[in-house]
């Protein structure tokens, strides 16, 4: 899967954080971490999945990024043991796919 290299080092934002990408000034509302999504055909990874903010999940609208997408973070989202646990699982996740994606 393409794109899995851009979040070997870095932390995933908690869900809830309110970002705006690049080239943009709508805000942003993390929904998803770690998605993989079928394009032309083609599964690709991306770190985040979001949606608009305030307006929320309005049927399928949602946006893929990746983290170096990100200007600025406006607010970040709520984190306890719960999302540093999940997060460490994603990491272990994504770096035994990583493993095997550069074995290949």
């Amino acid at each position: 899967m393409r794109g899995m290299n851009a979040m070997k080092e870095e932390k995933f934002l908690p869900l809830g954080s309110v970002i705006i990408v690049k080239g943009s000034v709508k805000k942003l509302v993390l929904i998803g971490r770690g998605v993989v999504a079928i394009f032309k055909g083609e599964q690709k990874y991306f770190d985040y999945v979001a949606c608009t903010y305030p307006e929320g999940l309005i049927g399928e609208n949602v946006l893929y990024l990746n983290h170096e997408d990100i200007e600025e973070v406006i607010q970040k989202g709520f984190q306890d043991e719960d999302d540093f646990r999940m997060q460490k699982s994603l990491k272990e996740h994504l770096d035994g796919l990583l493993k095997i994606e550069n074995e290949s």
